[in-house]
């Protein structure tokens, strides 16, 4: 077993193929972490210059594999600034919502440790004082792999950051909407009360369509770009850069044609009022991006969007579970959602890298840069 680090113009047809392999057969399924997805994501985003990747072979197939980029605490370049940097596994933020490594069954804790050790060499050989993983899944097998290869190869790991995002998981019995079991009776009554005004306002009830036309990611993009995304300073909206609209056209045409996209659209009037850019990996749907009109705001159709997303994935879908790909703190979704997947940002030190003695990088504890004692 051995790995590789190699720049994404240089990968050749074969390790594509290689590297989807390996995505369609991790542990834990990351669309995002793919490469009909994380290409398109470093072409239009700008990480191209800098992004490289981390591969783990065995007998021509890649059993693990991460991105890689390096980050400063400032945007000054000298070299007594580099060991205030870090390599990051999770890059192009506005593209990927879940930076769980991509770890095959049949690698396993052996693969992941090749996986470490060339990502702590290659930090070592910059000069970089952490390697940061952000938003890993904290609770399912990957992340337990991690904690076990740095016991094993006696690499500290860090918990910085440990939150939730709403979750819905297929329970294993029959058990009647049970995807309401986590919203309380108040808000059960004010769900009532908007839908009926959302009705009203609408002049006939909203109704769920699912959509894999060109024409819905048009539809989408000037929902999201009609908004707050699209009007504040610094929203996020896709219109707002031609980069990073030709990003999603284009990882939309290519699950489109996997089948492995979709948009939910809630529809009134003859328009979408909400919408939601599904994507199927593995036993999962995540629930990348969503966008409303925000003229019926008060009306709650994100919130109608979501319980009808749902009840989609109950009842149409033989998917096992539902992630919402929320920020953190996302209330809103933590009340309406029943289930929990856990996230974490994960580090490791540098081997012999020298680290500052007070914390720079974006607000990291003092801890993470301070020598392990003895």
């Amino acid at each position: 077993m051995r790995a590789r680090i190699v720049a994404p113009n240089e990968l050749t047809k074969t390790d594509l193929a290689a590297w989807s392999d390996c995505a369609a057969s991790s542990l834990e399924p990351n669309p995002f972490f793919e490469p009909s997805w994380l290409l398109p994501a470093i072409e239009y985003l700008d990480e191209s210059p800098t992004t490289m990747l981390v591969l783990v072979e065995h007998s021509g197939a890649i059993q693990a594999c991460v991105p890689i980029v390096e980050v400063a605490a400032d945007q000054r370049s000298t070299e007594s600034h580099r060991k205030h940097s870090a390599l990051e596994t999770r890059v192009a933020p506005t593209a990927v919502t879940l930076g769980t490594p991509l770890v095959t069954a049949e690698g396993g804790s052996e693969a992941l440790a090749c996986l470490l050790t060339e990502i702590l060499r290659e930090a070592e050989h910059r000069g970089v004082g952490l390697v940061i993983m952000e938003w890993v899944g904290n609770d399912g097998p990957i992340a337990r792999l991690l904690r076990e290869v740095a016991n094993q190869t006696n690499n500290t790991l860090i918990e910085f950051d440990v939150w939730e995002r709403g979750f819905l998981s297929r329970p294993v019995g029959d058990e009647e909407s049970y995807w309401l079991r986590g919203i309380g009776k108040n808000r059960r009554r004010t769900i009532r009360q908007h839908h009926m005004q959302l009705t009203a306002a609408l002049g006939t009830s909203p109704s769920l369509h699912i959509r894999t036309d060109g024409g819905a990611i048009d539809e989408f993009l000037r929902l999201e770009a009609s908004g707050w995304k699209g009007h504040q300073p610094g929203g996020l909206a896709f219109r707002q850069q031609a980069g990073t609209t030709k990003f999603f056209e284009a990882v939309c045409s290519r699950y489109f044609d996997e089948g492995r996209m979709w948009f939910l659209s809630l529809e009134g009037r003859g328009a979408p009022i909400a919408m939601m850019c599904c994507v199927r990996s593995g036993d999962g749907i995540f629930a990348y991006r969503t966008a409303y009109d925000e003229e019926l705001a008060k009306f709650g159709p994100g919130v109608e969007l979501f319980l009808a997303a749902m009840e989609h994935f109950d009842r149409n879908t033989d998917a096992r579970w539902f992630d919402t790909c929320s920020a953190r703190d996302n209330e809103h979704l933590l009340g309406l959602f029943p289930d929990r997947r856990a996230m974490a940002t994960v580090m490791f030190r540098v081997p012999n890298s020298h680290e500052p003695t007070k914390p720079v990088y974006r607000g990291l504890p003092e801890a993470a840069f301070l020598p392990e004692p003895g």
